[in-house]
């Protein structure tokens, strides 16, 4: 097959939406014509869509330099810094590319993304507001549009664009998932399912999708819903009132502990400490939590991949050591039984973050310093170590997994 019908057929599968399928015909094309422009912009496009990153930077960065004024070449590179949050490089490309064409409905699409993750929202909507007035039917300014209503709570406006979107591509496997996310944010769990379901109909490879589908399953238990509810809520905050927020919490935590200790309500301080610990490690504590919960659905455990799926069980075993150690020390009445117990609630952090963690260093990371805290009782309990001690290193580790877990766990 020469350069040009090989260039053909990777045309037609890009258009197709077969992307992956595309790349071998458009690299074969390039090698017969290697400075050929167009094949060279659709072989970057097609690795952009199939996660390879690296590549469609390089590739775009040389057309770059070949094709400087113009405005496509600006767009795809702000689009591969987007993925890589690199929210200001991508802001100023994007920026290039509407100064060299203002008249692309697309561009103001992805710009209005940039907004949304920045978290202004108003920006944001004017951004895809000003999209459709070049084009009324742009799926990506009415699906930014949707995003930044739902965060401005703009509920009916929002739903009213909803409606659009599906009048317009009532196919677009995206926008399905795009509207499943909005329902999930109002908390109308039945229609997020609705979508989520559509949408991996139509692209059963939509881990956008996939993931809200499975937050979805996981938000019918009532203690994930309320966690959703602030994770929804505190997301949509600016990264100031964020840390705003949680030094308050910090601060009224500490201020009622002392409080309550010079009042003599020590007994209260302990359902204080819990209440504070449980929030403070919810963020840690709940996806593993609900992966355990989901093992136990009919329907969300098909849902989990391989690794939620370990974590969750983990998680279970974990559960059910403490548990059984606890029940078992009035038996035999021995602290290291209690000391078991409580060091299995502490290694729940990094054993079961570790199954969800992408880097494989920091996974084999995390189950040695699980493992090690569970070896400290039993260790400690044959050589007969001092009870006391080996409740305080326990208790080091868990505090010091909380510092550093975020730096080096993940």
């Amino acid at each position: 097959m020469g350069s040009e019908a090989n260039f053909e057929r990777g045309l037609q599968l890009f258009e197709m939406g077969r992307f992956k399928d595309a790349i071998p015909y458009l690299q074969n094309a390039l090698a017969v014509d290697i400075d050929n422009f167009e094949t060279k912009f659709l072989l970057a496009q097609s690795y952009l869509q199939t996660d390879k990153t690296e590549q469609a930077k390089t590739l775009t960065l040389e057309l770059r330099s070949k094709a400087p004024n113009y405005s496509g070449i600006y767009y795809l590179l702000s689009k591969i810094y987007f993925l890589e949050e690199n929210m200001s490089l991508a802001l100023e490309l994007i920026d290039e590319a509407i100064s060299l064409d203002p008249y692309d409905e697309d561009y103001f699409g992805h710009k209005s993304y940039i907004r949304l993750h920045e978290k202004k929202y108003e920006e944001a909507l004017l951004l895809a507001e000003e999209g459709l007035k070049l084009n009324a039917k742009s799926i990506i300014c009415l699906n930014a549009r949707a995003t930044a209503l739902t965060k401005l709570k703009r509920k009916e406006e929002a739903r009213e664009t909803i409606e659009n979107l599906l009048n317009d591509d009532p196919e677009n496997a995206y926008s399905h998932a795009n509207i499943g996310w909005n329902h999930l944010e109002h908390n109308d769990t039945s229609k997020a399912l609705t979508h989520f379901k559509e949408a991996l109909k139509l692209d059963p490879n939509d881990d956008y999708a996939r993931n809200g589908m499975i937050t979805a399953v996981k938000s019918k238990n009532k203690i994930y819903n309320l966690y959703l509810r602030y994770a929804f809520w505190i997301g949509n905050q600016s990264q100031k009132n964020q840390w705003i927020f949680i030094i308050g919490i910090y601060l009224i935590y500490r201020f009622s502990l002392k409080i309550l200790t010079f009042s003599g309500l020590s007994i209260l301080a302990i359902p204080l400490i819990i209440a504070y610990l449980l929030f403070a490690l919810g963020s840690w504590i709940m996806e593993p939590l609900s992966n355990m919960i989901l093992l136990s659905d009919n329907y969300g455990k098909y849902l989990l991949d391989k690794n939620s799926r370990l974590s969750g069980q983990i998680l279970f075993v974990l559960l059910l050591l403490s548990l059984l150690s606890f029940c078992i020390n009035f038996i035999f009445e021995s602290d290291y039984l209690i000391l078991f117990s409580i060091a299995s609630l502490a290694a729940i952090l990094p054993l079961t973050r570790s199954p969800l963690s992408s880097n494989k260093n920091a996974q084999l990371l995390g189950y040695i310093y699980g493992i090690v805290i569970l070896l400290i009782p039993i260790i400690g309990g044959i050589i007969d170590y001092e009870y006391g001690t080996l409740l305080v290193v326990i208790a080091i580790m868990f505090i010091a997994y909380t510092w550093l877990g975020n730096i080096f766990f993940n």
